[in-house]
């Protein structure tokens, strides 16, 4: 079982919808319970695949891999509501961009600090696996099913057992292809990317922009 905390807002919907078309068994897990299980119904309806509802800490406690799209803001509060859940057979996977708008402009949230993944591994137990990865897909993008991302994902993680567990199910996504960066402190680098991503996709009115590496 897969769990999508944050499974309720706009990028979180279109990894469970494409996680669960690839045929995984998914679970969608909110603060709200109810709010997880209308969601969890309305993309069943839209992908014909069985995907549940409940809140944080049971959708964590029911799955081997973990994904986080929450705001970075929110880290700390679902960090709290997960962890009793967690051990070291689960992998805990950071989709999370600390990114702010203000004036019109997209900024990186801290920058030159540690990651929001780093941030992740270092408030749980160290024996639980963090990786870090899709920050270059768009919600656009993401939520659009019926076309493939067509982008290659970097993911970057300390357990290389935990990395290929999640390249392993970025490969059964339409369109994708996994791209190892390294180690979690890279994490920065991804993030830091993933808000330049969102800024050129404003600045050129593009529904998501993507990438793609050559020469690898």
């Amino acid at each position: 079982m897969i769990a999508v905390i944050g499974g309720t807002g706009k990028l979180g919907r279109g990894l469970v919808a494409r996680l669960a078309k690839s045929g995984e068994k998914v679970i969608i897990g909110s603060r709200t319970p109810k709010k997880a299980e209308r969601t969890a119904s309305e993309l069943s309806e839209k992908t014909n695949a069985e995907i549940l509802g409940a809140g944080n800490e049971e959708a964590t406690r029911k799955s081997e891999i973990i994904f986080l799209s929450v705001p970075y803001k929110g880290i700390n509060g679902i960090l709290d509501q997960i962890n009793p859940a967690l051990n070291s057979s689960k992998i805990v996977v950071s989709t999370i961009v600390p990114l702010s708008f203000k004036e019109g402009e997209v900024n990186l949230i801290n920058p030159g600090s540690e990651s929001a993944a780093e941030e992740i591994a270092s408030n749980l137990p160290n024996d639980i696996p963090v990786v870090s990865a899709f920050q270059t897909v768009s919600a656009n993008s993401m939520r659009d099913i019926e076309n493939p991302l067509n982008s290659d994902i970097p993911i970057c993680g300390d357990n290389e057992d935990a990395k290929t567990k999640v390249g392993e199910l970025i490969n059964k996504l339409s369109g994708t292809n996994p791209i190892d960066v390294g180690p979690l402190s890279n994490s920065n680098l991804i993030e830091s990317l993933g808000v330049l991503l969102v800024d050129l996709s404003l600045r050129h009115k593009s529904k998501g922009a993507g990438v793609r590496f050559e020469g690898i």
